[in-house]
């Protein structure tokens, strides 16, 4: 008896004498993040066309630096009557568009091209352009209105800075251009956030739920 009574001390403390299976419990996975690392730039055009299509602000916010702005073409910049937001005024305006009941929903998909890392011989260093050379983004509002933006983009990224406290190893959107394109539809002057739906430009977009 002293012997059976060893053995069975000796399974239950190896784990060796088991109950029942519920008493198992499987390892879990959490879901991968559709977000990536934002080590590299072309890192943060995922993410800024994730953030859009689940319309979630504070992941949009993070890929955009202290000093960031965004540049409207002319004609939206003399509709709007600034030729630049700052960060605090995109973020404001792409809250808008993200959070508004009146968009049913965003597509987007961006093809960009290669490096440019000429802009390095002007401040800030360490940075580059990436252009989006086919941007496909459409906005569905539930009246049916359809916004639809294929303009080129121009992205300028730099990496962290230690002394803002930045993260050395990441990067960052500082400038965003929306380019003009030749041949354009114009519409003698009337602001075109009054359009109703169609073609139009990121500026506008973003001017159009965010003033």
């Amino acid at each position: 008896m002293k012997a059976q009574g060893r053995v069975l001390f000796f399974l239950l403390l190896t784990g060796g004498f088991m109950g029942c299976d519920d008493d198992v419990v499987e390892p879990t996975c959490c879901d991968k993040s559709p977000y990536s690392s934002p080590t590299a730039p072309e890192s943060l055009i995922t993410n800024l066309q994730v953030s859009y299509r689940n319309r979630e602000i504070e992941h949009y916010a993070e890929i955009l630096a202290p000093d960031f702005i965004f540049k409207f073409q002319p004609l939206d910049a003399n509709d709007i009557g600034t030729p630049f937001w700052t960060r605090d005024q995109d973020s404001t305006g792409t809250r808008a568009l993200f959070a508004t009941t009146e968009v049913s929903d965003i597509r987007i998909n961006l093809i960009y091209g290669r490096r440019d890392s000429s802009v390095n011989m002007s401040p800030p260093v360490d940075s580059l352009k990436i252009r989006i050379i086919t941007t496909d983004l459409q906005v569905d509002q539930t009246d049916g209105t359809v916004w639809v933006v294929t303009d080129q983009q121009d992205l300028f990224f730099r990496q962290g800075l230690a002394a803002n406290r930045e993260n050395p190893s990441h990067w960052l959107i500082y400038e965003w251009d929306d380019l003009p394109t030749l041949g354009s539809p114009k519409f003698g002057g009337v602001p075109r956030a009054t359009w109703s739906g169609g073609p139009t430009t990121w500026g506008n977009l973003k001017f159009l739920y965010g003033h």
